[in-house]
């Protein structure tokens, strides 16, 4: 009886192309992960913990001036109702920032429309998981809310 080389058998090379391919794909993986950066590392956690306070400290101001508010977002347009606002200016700041991609974030100035009202044009239809930060022009208070969209009702600004 004559055997085959070890060569022209079929399970040694499957055997050798178990390792053959993990190593491709490990290699791939390692690639992709240079390609797409995460957003939400942060570099200098010390810097934004001072940060994060002064922060606190306007939202805390916004409770102080008892500042309450809603945000309507409709197509694109936003409408936001900020109660008690009588020493507010003719324009506050819409900050939205999109919860795992830095890219989508965006800030847009709303003016005033009556009363109590503030209206500002979105440069794009939002959708999915978002934060928004409103504040006047000189950042003296800040009121925050956490919201996915579409959404038929006005969302809740809080501290």
């Amino acid at each position: 009886m004559q055997t085959r080389a070890w060569y022209k058998q079929f399970w040694p090379w499957v055997l050798i192309g178990i390792p053959i391919f993990t190593f491709l794909k490990a290699g791939h993986s390692i690639y992709i992960m240079n390609q797409e950066r995460p957003d939400l590392v942060i570099d200098d956690y010390y810097s934004e913990g001072k940060a994060i306070n002064m922060n606190l400290a306007k939202y805390r101001e916004a409770a102080l001036r008892n500042l309450n508010g809603s945000i309507l977002i409709a197509a694109d347009k936003s409408i936001v109702r900020i109660e008690n606002n009588k020493a507010l200016g003719d324009s506050i700041e819409l900050r939205f920032m999109h919860n795992t991609m830095a890219a989508k974030d965006f800030t847009i100035k709303a003016e005033r429309s009556g009363a109590d009202l503030y209206v500002a044009q979105l440069p794009m239809l939002l959708d999915g998981k978002w934060n928004l930060v409103v504040t006047d022009t000189t950042e003296q208070w800040k009121l925050r809310a956490t919201f996915t969209l579409p959404q038929s009702q006005a969302i809740k600004l809080g501290y």
